[in-house]
């Protein structure tokens, strides 16, 4: 499977936010993206909580890298969801 990588390193807030949410929305159960974000992405970790997602955190060079997964539902059970942890 091929992950996307978005770099937004260069983006003034909210923009990189914008362009994660709207890439997000296009993920099928079990893909994921990668994004390259300027600042520690506070907000939008409380959204992909909200919408189920799963998000792992780290440092990067010039910011930070956030890998964010449509989890597989079975029996429409929502997974648990912690920042931080995928």
């Amino acid at each position: 499977m091929t992950v996307d990588t978005l770099d937004l390193r260069q983006l003034a807030p909210p923009e990189p936010m914008e362009r994660i949410l709207a890439a997000v929305e296009s993920l099928q159960p079990g893909e994921a993206l990668v994004a390259l974000t300027p600042l520690y992405p506070a907000p939008l970790l409380a959204i992909l909580q909200a919408d189920g997602m799963l998000a792992d955190v780290a440092a990067h060079e010039d910011g930070f890298c956030v890998r964010i997964t449509r989890p597989v539902v079975h029996d429409g059970a929502v997974p648990d969801w912690e920042p931080g942890r995928s």
